[in-house]
């Protein structure tokens, strides 16, 4: 909800259209319209600026995955669009470095992105930070090997996101799905995920090897909605 003060103690309050979406036996709400279309840092920044969370890879497949259930929903219409003409931007980012890739969910955009850092937070517990080694598959692949894809299960953080990846690839690949990795450097790089289906034909794409400069991405802003589900049920 946007609230804007005006002279005289006056006020305008815009309601916020939200859509939820079930994700991993949670609710997530997603704000619409999406941000975007716009650089990485741009709409992220306009998603930290309406004090909400940047959504996961894993979030995101969730939100792509309920559009496809409800193809003649005027908003899911639109999701579908932009995620077949554009790309979505993900929280989860990569830091590619010479034997492996670091990927971790940067929801509020305030993770440390140093390798130290991230193995740190790996080591005492935090479920955000995933280490891939290399050596998984890239480029075009099956959905069964897109599903069995390290890198793949990391980006989405849990094997029960699977069943998500696999309705979303089917739903939106005439072609096979596609995984772009920037691969072994000799020095720890940072780069973002874009999700789409716009690439080479219609095919699900994982895209990791991202500097952030394409103007045509789009993210939501996700908060998790259980808590008023579970409110509703009760009355």
């Amino acid at each position: 909800m946007k609230t804007t003060q005006l002279n005289g103690n006056g006020k305008i309050v815009e309601a916020r259209t939200e859509i939820y979406v079930p994700h991993l036996g949670e609710t997530l709400a997603f704000s619409l319209p999406m941000q975007g279309q716009d650089y990485f840092q741009k709409v992220m920044n306009a998603i930290d600026t309406d004090n909400g969370l940047r959504p996961t890879t894993a979030q995101t497949l969730s939100l792509v995955d309920l559009a496809l259930k409800n193809k003649d929903n005027e908003y899911c219409k639109d999701i579908l669009s932009k995620f077949r003409n554009q790309y979505f931007w993900s929280a989860t980012e990569n830091l590619w470095g010479k034997e492996d890739v670091i990927v971790y969910d940067n929801v509020d955009g305030k993770m440390p992105s140093d390798r130290t850092s991230l193995i740190k937070r790996m080591k005492d517990g935090d479920n955000a930070v995933r280490v891939v080694p290399y050596g998984f598959k890239i480029e075009r692949q099956s959905v069964d090997e897109l599903l069995k894809n390290p890198y793949v299960i990391a980006q989405v953080g849990n094997k029960d996101m699977l069943d998500v990846v696999k309705r979303v690839a089917e739903g939106v690949s005439k072609n096979k799905p596609f995984v772009w990795a920037l691969g072994s450097q000799n020095s720890d790089v940072k780069r973002y995920t874009a999700l789409s289906s716009i690439w080479d034909g219609d095919r699900l794409v994982f895209s990791g090897d991202g500097d952030g400069s394409g103007n045509d991405g789009y993210a939501s802003r996700v908060r998790n909605a259980s808590a008023e589900g579970a409110k509703s049920a009760k009355k």
